[in-house]
């Protein structure tokens, strides 16, 4: 065990080298929402603009489906058009995970991607709500997280995680309660209807899975085809069926990561010096982790090292910033601590899956931490903010997720992915009507942070032509620069 946590802290060293009504009412309980049809709402009108190569406007839904005369959300939208309009066969719209990661930039910047498809489809993103809206009374872009340890201050902690929902209700009002998924992919219908399409594609990156998987059990008939890119479980996700334990217990995330740490160890140790040259493996770790111990808390140590590990093309030099000597320091304290999260991650999260209560997400920690020590208090707080969370939307999705789809969905996944399991792509593989899973044979988190020409040309040849899907066991290798120690 003690291998293990030295050569984690290793990794921690390198890698630090306006609201719209009133305030939402009761809390209505959890339930799977009937589909809302989008087809009563009036169809916004489009007016695209040049903006750089894109073309952009702004698209405005209601905040309430349940009443889609009422107030409104304006979401920015950009997209690409194809550039062939006589082969032209319709759209691909793209999200990019979270959840809350920004759709409209994040597109501009990584639209290349997507060249493949250019000729013949429309490449768009549409801004998920809350985005741009959730006010949660921080300064822009500073994180959530509550204070301090449940495990040496329950009753602090808690309060402490509590307060945020409730600094979030202050800040954001009635549009709290309607940022479920299940409303993104209602968004994303009544954009298909504005663009005149019959059917739409969707490729989802990480959370953007559960929003495509959403859509796709939401509005079976009106998706032509499904990329599933570093999947969610979506039945942990959700959890209606396993509500005493939290999202990320739920989907063996901290075990996830203890097997990719393992893999990496392993490929440094096959690759010698090419991994590093140092010759007293022990003495160099044994700094590293003398060094942790009195600069990071155990959440920010997790933390640091989940963020190595999401990408294969960084653990090289991870490896080769090792120190050259220490002396052997004791095990730090892992048991503190919880990630800091955007609010609006918060805001979507906190209102898509069951959550358990203050009392069962602490009793299981001692258990997570016995079988992961780095990894599983911090995993297991991950939405701790979460509990007894103010604004539940009552119409959002928790499954089921076997809608007859038109095509089988393509989900693409890491091998050795610490946020989204192989497991839990093979699990959505089963849980979804029909599915095809591609494996890339590397560290990263999804082919974002794992970039894989292979995976990527297959992908294409999907969105060109859903019936081109790669074979059963069917297996990518990651592109020369992600592929550590060589």
């Amino acid at each position: 065990m003690r291998t293990r946590l030295w050569f984690v802290v290793v990794l921690l060293l390198a890698a630090c080298s306006g609201p719209v009504g009133a305030r939402p009412g009761p809390t209505p309980a959890p339930s799977s929402a009937a589909p809302l049809p989008t087809d009563t709402v009036a169809v916004p009108r489009l007016d695209w603009r040049p903006c750089g190569a894109f073309q952009c406007s702004t698209f405005t839904v209601p905040l309430d489906y349940r009443n889609p005369t009422g107030p409104t959300i304006a979401l920015d939208v950009v997209r690409l058009p194809a550039l062939d309009p006589a082969l032209r066969i319709g759209t691909v719209a793209v999200n990019y995970g979270g959840p809350g990661t920004p759709g409209t930039s994040s597109l501009r910047r990584l639209v290349g991607r997507f060249d493949g498809v250019r000729a013949r489809l429309d490449v768009l993103a549409l801004q998920p709500r809350g985005v741009d809206q959730v006010r949660c009374g921080l300064a822009d872009g500073e994180p959530a997280q509550p204070t301090g340890s449940p495990l040496s201050d329950p009753v602090g902690f808690w309060a402490s995680a509590r307060a945020i929902g409730q600094a979030c209700v202050a800040g954001s009002g009635e549009l709290l309660r309607h940022l479920s998924t299940a409303n993104a992919a209602r968004d994303l219908d009544l954009l298909r209807r504005a663009l005149g399409e019959r059917t739409i594609s969707i490729y989802g990156y990480s959370y953007g899975t559960y929003l495509g998987a959403t859509y796709a059990n939401l509005f079976p008939g009106r998706l032509r085809a499904l990329v599933v890119d570093g999947a969610l479980d979506l039945a942990a996700n959700a959890g209606p069926a396993d509500p005493t334990r939290p999202v990320d217990v739920r989907a063996h995330v901290a075990q996830a990561r203890d097997e990719a740490l393992d893999a990496v160890e392993a490929a440094c140790a096959a690759a010698g010096p090419r991994c590093a040259a140092n010759p007293d493996p022990a003495g160099r770790i044994a700094a590293a982790v003398g060094t942790a111990t009195r600069t990071a808390t155990s959440a920010q140590l997790a933390e640091r090292v989940s963020t190595a590990l999401e990408s294969g093309g960084r653990l090289d030099g991870l490896a080769r910033a090792f120190p050259t000597s220490g002396v052997v320091p004791p095990v730090p304290d892992l048991a503190a601590g919880a990630p800091p999260h955007s609010p609006a991650f918060l805001a979507v999260q906190c209102t898509d899956v069951v959550t358990p209560i203050a009392e069962q997400m602490t009793a299981l920690l001692p258990a997570e931490q016995a079988a992961h020590p780095l990894f599983g208090v911090p995993v297991a707080l991950n939405t701790a903010a979460c509990v007894d969370w103010p604004a539940i939307d009552p119409d959002r999705y928790l499954g089921p997720w076997n809608a007859s789809l038109p095509a089988p969905a393509l989900v693409i996944n890491a091998r050795y992915d610490p946020e989204t399991p192989l497991a839990n792509a093979r699990a959505t593989a089963a849980q979804l009507s029909r599915a095809r899973v591609l494996v890339v044979d590397g560290f990263g988190h999804t082919t974002l942070d794992l970039p894989s020409r292979c995976a990527t040309d297959a992908a294409a040849a999907y969105l060109l032509d859903p019936t081109r899907l790669p074979a059963e066991g069917a297996v990518c290798p990651p592109d020369p620069g992600a592929v550590p120690f060589t």
